[in-house]
């Protein structure tokens, strides 16, 4: 195994048009604390999502990237996919420009999804089965677009019940939708292709590459709901 000094974080290649005018991020999860190299199922599962915003996204000039950790693990004070997070929206301002970026975070990288979204780039975050302690910061969220969805029974350490608290202090700082996956565990194995089409319709919205679908505009205008169902069969 690597020892730590010597790990690197890295940008899968770029999928999407040439001519670039936006950027999707996406952001793998990971675990609480190691040292240890990324995993490799967490980016594979995000190669769907991926390969649908780059398809819908291709007349908007969007981007799409997954990023590498240097760890699996978020490791504490030392943050280290959030660090990973934001030098990640560094290099892509280097090669892009002040180009909009939208953060696509699941499990661990919700988190780091949400710690960066202060980034001048970034437009809008969404966090898919995010784990979102009590602790963390929503300030940073101001003037972005925020879409959380979460399975109701998520038994792991990123539980619906934090995420939902976070979204409620959110709310004071800007526009939040939030989608509750009936039945759905922390993977949201059985309902994915709703939660990756929705994702993707967030995510194209709020890059101005089409308007925002109705139910995300009704969810995220709601005064008093962050538990709104997500409509079985929404991809199909």
């Amino acid at each position: 195994m690597k020892n730590k000094e010597s790990r690197s974080c890295e940008l899968t290649p770029h999928q999407g048009t040439k001519d670039v005018r936006a950027v999707a991020l996406l952001l793998p999860g990971g675990s609480v604390k190691s040292h240890r190299g990324p995993m490799k199922l967490a980016p594979w599962g995000l190669k769907a999502p991926a390969a649908r915003i780059a398809e819908g996204g291709a007349d908007g000039g969007v981007a799409v990237h997954l990023l590498r950790y240097r760890y699996r693990g978020w490791n504490g004070e030392e943050a280290s996919t959030a660090v990973d997070t934001e030098w990640a929206l560094g290099e892509l301002a280097r090669r892009y420009g002040d180009v909009p970026v939208t953060l696509v975070g699941n499990s661990l990288g919700g988190r780091a999804a949400f710690w960066a979204a202060g980034h001048a780039n970034v437009v809008s975050v969404a966090g898919v089965a995010p784990w979102l302690p009590g602790s963390d910061s929503v300030e940073q969220l101001a003037g972005r677009k925020v879409l959380i969805l979460h399975g109701d029974r998520d038994r792991s350490e990123a539980t619906p019940t934090m995420s939902l608290a976070y979204a409620e202090r959110a709310r004071q700082v800007t526009d939040v939708c939030r989608f509750e996956v009936v039945g759905g565990s922390h993977t949201l194995l059985r309902r994915s292709v709703d939660v990756w089409s929705v994702t993707a319709d967030f995510v194209l919205g709020t890059l101005g590459c089409r308007p925002l679908p109705t139910a995300i505009v009704e969810a995220m205008s709601s005064a008093d709901n962050l538990r709104t169902p997500l409509a079985v069969g929404y991809g199909g």
